[in-house]
């Protein structure tokens, strides 16, 4: 082993070690229908940092390390160790390394134009569906007022209406995978753009504080100082984790989560995930910032 990949271990073992305090000492765990806590704390963004600094391995180790870990130090919910899980972290971990190797010196002004290209565009996706599907009267409840949801014609229906109900109609549970199908098509779109929206605030509001340092090449290297690649790699990274380990636990591993439908159970634990991502985003920035005042540690970066 060289000496640089030493070094990367020892400072990724430190903040391993940080994370785990924060984790035993501070963080808070949110009850959500009675198993598997969210958590909320800033314990995740010190797991974070070796996949930003270091590249995906390094992400990928000290993530899958700090779930283990977390558990054993701290175990909530009265649930086992799912190593479903873990090889999520583990994803999630990897993922950021690479995210931000591909965004962080991306053009700022060309990330925007796009992230606001991506928000409009969801968001008329969101509104158009919403005003198809009051138009044909569809609503949670439609099926009640129908004998035979599986004999239901759909031809006459407009194309978002016609999509949900032929999606819906020949499910095994027609009336909750109908409210499945109106999330997907209303209440996702929309949720994407108001992500968007998000991070232009985070950047925005990041940006601003950087705006002297970048002008005055106190930041250089391969990060350029924007916020935006930051906001992806932390915000959206957490959201994909947090949805997957949510199909893990509605469909495996907690066995009352499944009389729920899905959106019930990824909506609450996906707006703890965000807000704890945006705090997490502010915390990354001051990281960085001391990383890359550091002489020794910039070098390991680059």
């Amino acid at each position: 082993m060289t000496n640089l990949h030493l070094r990367r271990l020892i400072i990724s073992a430190v903040f391993l070690a940080i994370s785990l305090i924060f984790k035993v000492s501070t963080t808070l765990y949110i009850p959500l229908f009675g198993a598997n806590d969210a958590r909320v704390g800033i314990h995740g963004v010190f797991a974070i940092m070796p996949a930003i600094l270091f590249g995906p391995w390094y992400g990928a180790v000290v993530s899958g390390l700090a779930d283990v870990l977390g558990f054993i130090f701290r175990s909530t919910g009265g649930g086992a160790w799912l190593w479903q899980l873990t090889v999520i972290m583990v994803a999630g971990g990897f993922i950021r390394g690479w995210a931000w190797r591909l965004l962080r010196s991306r053009s700022p002004v060309a990330m925007r134009v796009v992230v606001i290209a991506i928000t409009i565009g969801f968001i008329f996706v969101g509104g158009f569906s919403m005003v198809q599907l009051r138009q044909e009267g569809i609503t949670r409840q439609f099926y009640d007022y129908v004998e035979e949801p599986r004999a239901l014609e759909t031809y006459d229906m407009n194309t978002i209406g016609r999509l949900v109900i032929r999606r819906s109609q020949n499910a095994a549970y027609p009336y909750r995978n109908l409210f499945n199908r109106i999330i997907e098509v209303t209440v996702a779109p929309l949720g994407v753009g108001l992500l968007g929206i998000i991070l232009l605030a985070v950047d925005f509001a990041l940006s601003k504080g950087l705006k002297k340092e970048q002008f005055s090449n106190k930041l250089t290297g391969s990060w350029n100082g924007s916020i935006m690649p930051l906001a992806l790699t932390v915000i959206v990274v957490s959201l994909l984790i947090n949805t997957a380990n949510s199909l893990v636990l509605w469909g495996f591993a907690a066995p009352a989560w499944g009389a729920f439908p899905f959106a019930y159970i990824w909506l609450p634990r996906a707006t703890v995930a965000l807000l704890n991502s945006v705090v997490n985003v502010f915390v990354a920035v001051l990281l960085l910032r001391v990383c890359y005042r550091l002489p020794h540690l910039k070098a390991l970066m680059e």
